[in-house]
């Protein structure tokens, strides 16, 4: 799936996302919506490559489980990856990159973590 087609949600502390990327990129509010078990409203996001990004990563935090996603430039689109699926070079260029604590699945926020002000 190419990131432009991945939503991406933010609630509060317990669903969140943050954006880790070799050039600047945006993350673009496309809707708030409500779910059935929350009142809660869930704001929806996409993400937009910067023009020379080669890789995006985000964060996914949800109910305190986290998980990374990877999306690597192919000609025009950013295909998601496996992280063991991606080279050995681009892997560990992507790690040293990205917070330690965020490499590892732990919750702190992040620089880039979209937040409501």
């Amino acid at each position: 799936m190419d990131v432009r087609e991945s939503k991406f949600y933010y609630a509060g502390h317990d669903m969140n996302f943050a954006v880790f990327s070799d050039y600047p990129c945006r993350a673009r509010f496309v809707e708030s919506i409500t779910l059935p078990i929350s009142y809660t409203p869930v704001e929806v996001y996409i993400i937009e490559p910067g023009a020379n990004s080669q890789w995006i990563v985000v964060q996914q935090r949800n109910d305190g489980r986290s998980n990374l996603r990877f999306f690597v430039r192919d000609g025009e689109t950013f295909r998601e990856n496996q992280s063991h699926d991606l080279p050995k070079q681009l892997r560990e260029d992507i790690l040293q990159r990205i917070p330690k604590s965020s490499a590892n699945g732990e919750n702190p926020r992040a620089a880039s973590e979209v937040g409501v002000a």
